[in-house]
């Protein structure tokens, strides 16, 4: 009789001491790692390949342990005990146990790990007694064995996952929770088991204020007779003392690093630093420290944040009451963020800077960078031009060219001037060339007017000369040309589209072919549910309609293509619909009282009235003071009054 041994009998692993890295110790209690005689470099790492590459495994695996013992080895080992229990034993790993785990996908850029769980079964051997003659007794006696095999359901097992994913090249960032849980619970399906860990980006080299001295104080500054003065503040520009700290910089932060399914470093991206001694402009010097770095005042002044140069500068004055002239100043070129001058600004002398007020007359140019210009009193024969910021003149301005193409030009008077202003508003404006998106006007003589919107109190003409207003209205030709073309590109798609349908339909004549279908759509839902015989079957018939199949899945994919193409066009269209209505919003003219002679008149403008913004001086005043076609005139009058809003035609 033959007896043969049980199958399923433990299969642990019998290595001596000698057989294991100095590192690694086997007790009774599990298998630790003593950290004093780990290497830090990758031994740990091949240590833990070559178990699993030669049919080995951990059991009781702590995979949080073993993560940080293999990646974070520095920050892990600093914080835990000399020896370190990684898992409770080391066992075989069965080729009959390593067949039950199917193949990983790694997708997303090998960013994450899919795997499919599903019913697996296992392979068994089993002795079957074979009986001899029955005795006396009629009891039959085993005389022989015979060794047998079956199928039987069989369960995943954590830890062999954990071997069977790293021999596939998934060694880092297991999802333990998901896959302890869909092996104990039983779920099947398709599910991510593994995500790469992105690296953490550090902190870039910071800049802040040092002081809260620094902050502004805008509330009213009150005068010595004890008056509060409404116009000046009590620290518009803050002042600081020799010595001062006034800006720091905080050192960067490096980011820690990730890692790749593979077990691979992705190194984090470098974090942004700067010089400060770049920064530290007149009046300043740095001091340098472990975490952070200084800006000091070199002197008593007053602090500039200058955006132009980006420097940090301490000065004296940000004030000047002598005037700017040949003999005081010459030109100047400004790095503080405000300037008030009390003097007057001498003929031909140019002024560059950001937010300026001049308190006197000015007769030169002043030109400003992000920042406002105020002029409490007049100026004339000169100019003042802001770019980003406003103009305002308290007094007349005469002779001279007032813009702002990005804010606001305001102004009491205004004779034989240029102005020009994203927003204009004019209390009287007297032989002017004015440019405008929107325009408030009280009295206009003899003017040449371009704007959008304009609303004039009163229009009037000067010395026979009368005031003509253009209201730029948009030029719809453009939008009416594209309208037209995706018109005509959706007329041509409806042929072909119905072609399409057609196709889609005689794709389907064939009764056995439209039969499959309807069946296979079935069963894709899960309304008819097929046996293991029946899926066979099932595929011999799926693979005698392949070729039919493909073929209509290829002419509905492009019905699909045309019929998103026609969408497309579709929203398009409605887009242009929609902007071109929209160009014609708040175009509008309106004159209360006429006094004297005016025209009214239209030009189409597909800029709207920066169209008009690169013509030259003498060329502009042409263009304003000219009287255009019949077609495009709305109104010649001496009197009355006049109101016309712009409506866009309905396109074709």
């Amino acid at each position: 009789m033959t007896k043969h041994p049980p199958i399923d009998s433990p299969a642990d692993i019998q290595e001596s001491e000698s057989q294991l890295p100095a590192y690694i110790i086997k007790k009774p209690d599990g298998v630790f790692v003593d950290y004093a005689h780990l290497p830090r470099d990758s031994t740990l790492e091949m240590f833990v390949d070559r178990l699993f590459v030669n049919g080995a495994r951990f059991s009781g695996l702590d995979y949080d342990c073993f993560l940080a013992l293999l990646y974070d080895a520095d920050s892990f080992l600093a914080k835990a005990p000399r020896e370190i229990c990684v898992a409770r034993d080391i066992v075989r790993f069965p080729p009959q146990r390593q067949v039950l785990y199917k193949g990983v996908r790694i997708i997303d850029h090998d960013k994450r790990a899919e795997y499919v769980f599903g019913p697996v079964m296992i392979e068994v051997q089993f002795d079957d007694p074979v009986y001899g003659e029955p005795g006396e007794d009629g009891v039959a006696p085993v005389v022989d064995y015979v060794r047998r095999t079956r199928e039987q359901p069989a369960k995943l097992d954590f830890d062999e996952f954990v071997a069977d994913m790293w021999l596939k090249g998934v060694r880092f960032g297991l999802d333990a929770k998901t896959v302890r849980d869909a092996i104990e619970n039983g779920i099947f399906g398709r599910m991510d088991v593994a995500f790469q860990r992105e690296a953490t980006v550090g902190s870039d080299a910071d800049i802040q204020e040092a002081s809260a001295a620094l902050q502004r104080d805008n509330s009213p500054k009150v005068l010595a007779n004890g008056r509060t003065d409404l116009r000046r503040f009590k620290n518009r520009f803050p002042h600081v003392a020799k010595g001062d700290p006034l800006v720091k910089k905080l050192h960067p932060v490096p980011g820690n690093p990730g890692r790749k399914l593979s077990g691979e470093i992705i190194a984090p991206p470098a974090p942004m630093d700067f010089d400060l001694y770049e920064l530290a402009g007149l009046g300043t010097y740095v001091v340098p420290g472990k975490e952070i770095d200084l800006i000091v005042a070199a002197i008593d002044g007053f602090l500039t944040l200058d955006i132009a140069s980006n420097q940090v500068y301490v000065t004296e004055k940000l004030e000047n009451l002598a005037g700017i002239s040949v003999r005081t100043t010459g030109d100047l070129s400004l790095a503080v963020d405000e300037f008030v001058e009390h003097g007057e600004v001498q003929e031909g002398r140019t002024v560059e800077g950001r937010h300026m007020t001049f308190k006197s007359n000015v007769y030169g140019a002043i030109s400003s960078v992000d920042g406002n210009i105020l002029i409490e009193n007049n100026l004339a024969g000169g100019s003042a031009k802001s770019q980003g910021g406003n103009v305002t003149i308290s007094g007349r301005a005469t002779r001279a060219v007032l813009e702002a193409w990005d804010g606001e030009v305001r102004a009491q008077f205004a004779e034989g001037c240029t102005i020009i202003g994203k927003v204009v508003a004019i209390e009287r404006a007297v032989n002017c060339q004015i440019v405008a998106e929107t325009l408030q006007l009280g009295i206009a003589e003899a003017c040449g007017i371009a704007a959008r919107n304009m609303r004039v109190a009163t229009s009037d003409m000067r010395r026979d000369r009368e005031t003509i207003l253009t209201v730029l209205v948009p030029d719809l030709a453009d939008f009416d040309k594209k309208i037209a073309e995706s018109k005509k590109t959706l007329a041509e798609l409806a042929g072909k589209i119905e072609a399409r349908a057609r196709e889609v339909e005689m794709a389907k004549t064939d009764p056995e072919f439209a039969k499959f279908l309807v069946l296979a759509e079935r069963i894709r839902q899960g309304e008819i549910k097929l046996t293991e015989t029946q899926v066979d079957n099932w595929k011999k018939v799926a693979s005698r309609f392949a070729r039919p199949l493909e073929k209509l899945h290829d002419v509905e994919a492009n019905h699909q293509a045309l019929l998103d193409q026609r969408q497309a066009i579709k929203d398009e269209i409605a887009r242009l619909d929609s902007e071109r209505k929209a160009s014609g919003d708040g175009v509008q003219c309106e004159i209360q009282e006429i006094r004297g002679g005016t025209v009214v008149q239209t030009m189409k403008s597909s800029q709207g009235w920066t169209q008009l913004r690169d013509l030259p001086a003498g060329e502009l005043k042409s263009v304003l003071h000219s009287m255009r076609s019949p077609q495009e005139r709305l109104s010649i009058a001496s009197d009355g009054n006049f109101s016309w809003q712009f409506v866009v035609p309905e396109s074709v």
